[in-house]
């Protein structure tokens, strides 16, 4: 193996991966709320708490339910989906006709409470 500025092959090819990997999860989450405020245009700070939600959902599909490992990732989005209109319905779309200020501290309010 070959070290580069006295870093192993192993070592900075880890961390080129892991930066990879957290760039891409950044753009998702930038491309989410740039998309949702180009057709909502409601500035949305709970999407990424949304994504955590899918996570915890996916989770506690294989641990508490027995779903098995393939089906778990197919659920979990159309739960979260669902509490997401839930949200828009109920929340969300109450502030279309105010400033986009108030969108915004209700999406960082429940992103704080998610």
């Amino acid at each position: 193996m070959f070290e580069l500025i006295g870093i192993s092959a192993q070592a900075l090819f880890g961390q080129l991966l892991l930066g990879m990997i957290n760039g891409a999860f950044y753009a998702m989450l930038s491309l989410g709320l740039a998309i949702i405020f180009g057709l909502l245009n409601i500035i949305n700070f709970a999407h990424g708490a949304q994504y955590m939600l899918g996570a915890l959902a996916s989770w506690m599909l294989l641990n508490y339910l027995g779903v098995s490992y393939w089906w778990a990732p197919l659920f979990a989005p159309v739960t979260v989906g669902i509490f997401g209109i839930i949200l828009e319905r109920v929340l969300i779309s109450r502030l279309d006709h105010l400033d986009h200020l108030y969108g915004l501290l209700l999406t960082f309010g429940l992103a704080l409470i998610m």
